[in-house]
């Protein structure tokens, strides 16, 4: 299919430039008339929760807090909690 990328709208055009034409074209097909909204953090807080369960104490809360996006006051009370079930 020859896109004309000139003449995209704006959100396509900018996944045209982060994807290539090709993913954008996927991306089209796939969510085309969908309004999305997407989350704020990439990670989950179920996901999230297990991973800094293993990971602590090898990492630092910060280091997990910056690794997973969330606040180091949410880290320190999710090690907290799982100490607190040992």
């Amino acid at each position: 299919m020859d896109v004309d990328t000139q003449a995209l709208q704006g959100v396509y055009k900018k996944l045209n430039e982060l994807l290539g034409t090709e993913e954008m074209l996927k991306f089209y097909q796939e969510f085309r008339g969908t309004q999305l909204n997407l989350p704020m953090k990439l990670y989950g807080r179920d996901g999230t929760v297990a991973a800094i369960k293993k990971k602590y104490p090898q990492m630092t809360e910060k280091a997990l807090a910056d690794q997973y996006g969330y606040s180091q006051r949410w880290v320190k009370r999710v090690i907290s909690e799982a100490e607190k079930q040992r």
